[in-house]
């Protein structure tokens, strides 16, 4: 699915659930585990009137794509650490203005389809004359994760609450669109690059691979395949017993 924002004047922007990063002229840049970031692929680059975006309110994709239109947004966003937020957990672990803006616009626990508006007011916020965030926690932190089992020795989390994903960044995370893989430590990396290759030879699909991390779009094929498998998740027996069927 996608939609259009119009910015003023010929400008657009195209939310598309299809992409995982930034499209300029029919190519997608993507920030990969040997790539540099979106925000540094882009960097010169100017577009007269349409950019296509993944559809979320990251600003790892949206202010690159902004930049690149001309249009302005604050340039606190332009700050190395807040730019490389996405690849350093231990960023959100103190207050910031980007997690103020988080708490605001994520739409990290949000299907595509429930996205257009908390997009559009993120967008507003980050082209509007003012920048009034305080510094905050990320209030996602505070709540309790949930542990579904454990796969190849890796934790699945249900990421509908919690933030698993920032807190140790180690472990299976299920989002409402996709499931990522990842770890903390540049030394694992191979654990997860080398468990997701093997989820992806199994199934025939192929994941986006980062930093510590890959993230398969195929949400539903790869929880079942993991879940299959999984050891310490709830039996049948113990569902009926608690209610859940």
């Amino acid at each position: 699915m996608e939609f259009p924002l119009v910015l003023g004047g010929d400008k657009k922007l195209i939310f598309d659930s299809e992409l995982k990063g930034v499209m300029v002229s029919g190519k997608e840049f993507i920030a990969t585990k040997d790539s540099p970031l979106i925000y540094d692929q882009l960097q010169g680059k100017k577009e007269e009137s349409v950019v296509r975006v993944q559809m979320t309110a990251n600003t790892s994709t949206l202010i690159p794509a902004l930049r690149i239109l001309g249009i302005s947004y604050p340039a606190y966003f332009d700050e190395r650490p807040v730019v490389e937020s996405q690849n350093d957990v231990t960023f959100y672990w103190n207050k910031s203005k980007l997690a103020a803006y988080y708490n605001r616009y994520s739409t990290d626990h949000l299907l595509y389809a429930d996205r257009k508006q908390i997009i559009k007011d993120a967008v507003a916020f980050l082209t509007s004359d003012t920048f009034d965030l305080p510094e905050e926690y990320l209030s996602e932190l505070s709540k309790p994760c949930k542990v579904l089992g454990f796969f190849e020795g890796f934790p699945i989390f249900d990421s509908s609450t919690g933030l698993a994903k920032l807190v140790s960044r180690l472990g299976i995370h299920i989002d409402p669109e996709s499931i990522m893989i990842s770890t903390p430590f540049d030394e694992h990396s191979t654990l997860v690059y080398n468990l997701a290759t093997k989820i992806g030879s199994d199934l025939g699909i192929q994941g986006v691979y980062k930093k510590n991390r890959v993230t398969f779009s195929e949400k539903e094929l790869v929880l079942t395949h993991i879940m299959k498998y999984a050891l310490g998740k709830p039996t049948e027996e113990a569902q009926v017993q608690n209610g859940q069927e």
